[in-house]
C-alpha cells in the first residue's frame, strides 16, 4: 500500500509543468528559435546588400591590379634595388671611369664641394625625433593611466 501511495505522489510530481523563474523551456526555446532567425536574416540581408557586394568587389579589382603592378616591375628584388639606388647613389669611380686614362681636356665633377663642410649650429634633427617619441609614449601613457584611474573610481562607486 505504502508503494502504491508512494507512486501516485511520485507521479502527480512529475506531471505538473512548473514554471521556472523566467518562463518555462518551450517559451525559452521558442525565444532563442526567433532571435536566431532575426539574427539570421539581418546576416543574409548584410550579405547581399548591393553597395556592400560592389565594394568588396571594387576591392577585390584593386588588390590585383596591385598584385600584377607588383609582379610587372620585378618584385620585391627590383623594389630593393630602386631603394637602394636613391639611398646609396654610385661614385663616379663606381662606374668604370677609374680604368680610363685621365686626360686633361675635361673633368668630371658632380658639384661637391673641394673643401669639407663646416660644422652647421643649431640642434640635430636626431633631438627632435627623439623628444616627438617623448612626447607620443608620454601621452599615450597618460591616456592609460587615466583610464585606469576611471576604472577604480568606478569600482568605489559602485
Amino acid at each position: 500500500m505504502i508503494t502504491g501511495e508512494t507512486k501516485q505522489i511520485l507521479d502527480r510530481y512529475l506531471q505538473v509543468e512548473y514554471d521556472d523563474f523566467f518562463s518555462n523551456d518551450k517559451q525559452r526555446r521558442a525565444r532563442r528559435a526567433k532571435r536566431k532567425a532575426k539574427r539570421l536574416a539581418r546576416r543574409t540581408l548584410r550579405r547581399s546588400a548591393p553597395k556592400r557586394i560592389e565594394r568588396k568587389q571594387k576591392q577585390q579589382r584593386f588588390f590585383k591590379d596591385v598584385g600584377q603592378v607588383y609582379r610587372e616591375i620585378g618584385g620585391a628584388t627590383a623594389i630593393g634595388a630602386a631603394i637602394d639606388s636613391i639611398t646609396k647613389p654610385k661614385l663616379p669611380t663606381d662606374y668604370g671611369t677609374s680604368s680610363l686614362p685621365e686626360q686633361s681636356d675635361f673633368s668630371i665633377d658632380i658639384g661637391a664641394p673641394k673643401e669639407p663642410e663646416k660644422e652647421k649650429k643649431g640642434s640635430p634633427t636626431i633631438v627632435f625625433v627623439l623628444g616627438g617619441v617623448v612626447v607620443v609614449v608620454g601621452v599615450i601613457g597618460l591616456a592609460v593611466m587615466s583610464r585606469n584611474k576611471n576604472k577604480q573610481y568606478q569600482h568605489y562607486l559602485k
